[in-house]
């Protein structure tokens, strides 16, 4: 005990070296970072403003060209042309000053732009003022005032895009140099506080191997030890410090896993010999590991028990018992309980094939086949050979079908011919000797009727000489008959043509009268389709007037937008969309509306052409009633 007492503690000595190695490393690395975060925090290079003022100019000259806008369309009212032009004279100045500060940069060449850009936005100053006297000539019309600046802008904005440009590229050509330097200042931080802690550990790494490093190496083989199964090795570990008393614990485990492996191979021992009760002493050993043997015995309880259940089942299976079911197993004995519904689906599915088969065969139909593919093995044989069975009866019970069929149509000579075998070929004898003797009968029965029929031929030849010399004298007698009904016959044509001409004239005059109905009635439906174009095309200059309001709405839509600025660029984007869609719909319009026109012709055309073919079917109807007032006189 005074030996613990008087040796440091191993938590100790780590927890002190480790403590005063980081607290070198950290104050090193904080002193480095914090001069570099101070650095980068507090200095915003002048470049960088610069490039900020030169983004705010791009905005407010695209502002101030937007207010220009805004006094073209709102023109014709005193108070907003006025407002809007105040507007555009304050951005102006706005965008002066902002320039001039730009001439003052530092880096010759954002001087040079801003310089050109400031006598650029004087003259566009000048040359929109001048244009303003020459939009109000015009009588502040948006399109020509327009047209008086255009294109006036767009050399200012390439130069003023060209600063912009410019002073982003110096600004971020500032950043880069100062990242540099904060990298460089990092990179020495970090340096130092390397070696710092490169010369800490080795001091440790030196102080570390002896004082820990080699007794941790003797007990960690010790442990690989028991890992590969090798309970004999000797831990030599003097120490008596956290890592002495680890020794001595991993001795003790060595020992306790000895007394488990031993209880476990007598109790394989005793499996072996037919002994399935004999189990593990739990109370043997302690904590976890009596836990553990406990468990051991556990499962080999239950897989006994799931053993014996399984047994029982396959019993009742094996006696024809198919009722009972094995529990549902989780996991991966799961495939217990599969195979066992396996072998019962198995056996029932035999069951149900040959039960199906045989009520087949007991009504009468041996065209049924079982599903030999569901099964493998003897069941598939099984199920083959049940098929073989139905295939047999019903081809020879087709062969004597297919005989009396052919004797039923009056084939004699059909015969059963092939193969066959047991009490098929029996029937197959029977068969043919039956149709042999029919044959003989139905022999004897035509050689009979042939008599006869040679009997009766002569008495008809009497007869029939004695019937000519009655017609030649009633001949006579047939020819002056005929002339009588030829005469008869023709005045009876000559009335049945006259009624049906008077027939035919009535359904004329019927047919030209429903005529003269429906082409009333066409008349009347192409003046309908006449005021309908009419409307249509009214409708259409509804449509077109629409179209040009929705056009002037999309462009005050667009000037509001833009007055917006940047946040009103999707908006004027959407603006711009409707204004090119009310555009299309008017040009729809109006092609629709001259389609519609050309259409209101021709169907006007139309109707004068059915008028006219109604007043000829009217003509026809008279001299239609004509003929029909004839035909019945």
């Amino acid at each position: 005990m005074n030996a613990s007492v008087r040796a440091p503690r191993l938590q100790s000595k780590l927890l002190g070296a480790v403590s005063v190695g980081l607290a070198v490393v950290l104050l090193c690395a904080l002193a480095g970072l914090a001069s570099a975060w101070f650095k980068l925090s507090t200095e915003v290079p002048p470049e960088v403003t610069h490039s900020r003022d030169a983004e705010r100019l791009q905005r407010e000259f695209r502002g101030q060209v937007q207010e220009w806008k805004n006094v073209l369309l709102r023109g014709h009212d005193d108070a907003l042309r006025q407002r809007h032009l105040d507007a555009f004279d304050n951005e102006g100045r706005l965008v002066k000053r902002l320039a001039k500060g730009l001439v003052t940069s530092p880096d010759a060449r954002t001087r040079e732009l801003a310089q050109a850009f400031v006598g650029l936005h004087a003259q566009l100053q000048q040359d929109y003022h001048a244009a303003l006297q020459a939009f109000a000539a015009a009588g502040y019309d948006p399109a020509a005032g327009d047209n008086l600046v255009r294109g006036k802008d767009r050399a200012v904005a390439t130069a003023l895009d060209a600063l912009s440009a410019h002073a982003t590229q110096v600004a971020e050509a500032a950043l880069a140099a100062r990242a540099q330097q904060a990298r460089q200042t990092l990179l020495l931080c970090a340096s130092l506080t390397v070696l710092a802690a490169v010369l800490l550990l080795i001091g440790l790494a030196w102080w570390l191997r002896r004082a820990v490093v080699q007794p941790v190496l003797a007990v960690e083989a010790a442990a690989r030890a028991v890992a590969a199964g090798d309970l004999q090795h000797v831990v030599q570990v003097r120490s008596r410090d956290e890592i002495g008393r680890l020794a001595q614990a991993m001795q003790a485990l060595q020992s306790t896993l000895r007394g488990v492996l031993d209880a476990q191979a007598a109790m394989a021992q005793a499996h072996e010999a037919g002994t399935i009760s004999h189990r593990m002493d739990a109370a043997a050993f302690p904590g976890a590991f009596g836990t553990m043997v406990a468990d051991c015995n556990t499962l080999v309880d239950a897989h006994i028990r799931v053993k014996m259940r399984a047994i029982s089942i396959m019993g009742r299976y094996a006696v024809g018992d198919l009722s009972q079911d094995m529990e549902r197993l989780p996991g991966e004995k799961a495939v217990i309980t599969e195979a066992l519904d396996a072998v019962k689906h198995n056996l029932g599915a035999i069951n149900g094939e040959i039960r199906r088969l045989a009520e087949a065969a007991a009504a009468g139909d041996f065209s049924q086949r079982g599903d030999s593919a569901r099964f493998e093995h003897d069941f598939h044989a099984m199920v083959e050979g049940l098929n073989r069975l139905m295939q047999t009866t019903e081809l020879n019970l087709g062969e004597v079908s297919s005989m009396l069929r052919a004797i039923a149509g009056g084939r004699l000579g059909a015969r059963m011919h092939g193969d066959f075998q047991g009490v098929f070929a029996r029937i197959a004898g029977d068969a043919n000797t039956t149709a042999a003797q029919l044959a003989t009968i139905v022999t004897d029965i035509k050689h009979a009727s042939g008599n006869i029929h040679t009997a009766a031929a002569e008495i008809a030849a009497g007869n029939n000489d004695l019937s000519r010399r009655t017609e030649q004298q009633a001949a006579n007698l047939e020819e002056t008959a005929a002339s009588m009904e030829e005469l008869t016959s023709t005045v009876r044509q000559n009335a049945e043509h006259a009624r049906q001409a008077n027939q035919l004239a009535i359904g004329a005059q019927s047919v030209a009268s429903h005529g003269g109905s429906v082409v009333g009635q066409v008349v009347a439906t192409m003046g309908a389709i006449e005021t309908s174009s009419r409307q249509i095309a009214e409708i259409i200059s509804v449509i077109d007037g629409i179209a040009f309001q929705t056009n002037i709405l999309a462009l005050n839509a667009a000037v509001e937008a833009a007055r917006a600025g940047e946040q009103g660029r999707g908006f004027a984007v959407v603006a711009s969309e409707v204004r090119t869609l009310a555009q299309r719909s008017a040009a729809a319009a109006k092609e629709i509306k001259s389609l519609i026109e050309a259409s209101v012709e021709q169907v006007g055309h139309g109707a004068q052409r059915v008028r006219e073919a109604g007043d000829t079917m009217a003509e026809i109807v008279a001299s239609v009633q004509r003929v029909t007032d004839i035909m019945a006189e």
